[in-house]
C-alpha cells in the first residue's frame, strides 16, 4: 500500500465529516494479471468505524493515523 497523502486530511479539516476507514483485499491480484473484472469472493472489503479528528489536527497527521487505522483492519 502506498503511503496515504495530506490530501484527505484536508478534505477532513475542511468538511468536518466522519471518515470511515476502509481496505480492498484482492484487486493488487486483479491488477496484475491485468484483469478488469473480479471473481466471486476473490474481493475482500473491511469496513472500520467512522472517525473524526480535531479540526487543528495537521493535514499530514491525519493521513498518518489514517493509514495506521487501515493497515490495522
Amino acid at each position: 500500500m502506498a503511503p496515504f497523502q495530506s490530501g484527505i486530511g484536508l478534505l477532513a479539516e475542511n468538511l468536518a465529516l466522519p471518515i470511515v476507514p476502509m481496505r480492498l483485499d484482492g484487486v493488487w491480484q486483479m491488477k496484475k494479471e491485468h484483469r478488469r473484472l473480479a471473481r466471486f469472493g476473490e474481493i475482500t472489503v473491511h469496513i472500520g468505524a467512522p472517525v473524526t479528528f480535531p479540526p487543528n489536527m495537521p493535514a499530514d497527521e491525519v493521513a498518518r493515523q489514517l493509514q495506521t487505522l487501515v493497515l490495522s483492519l
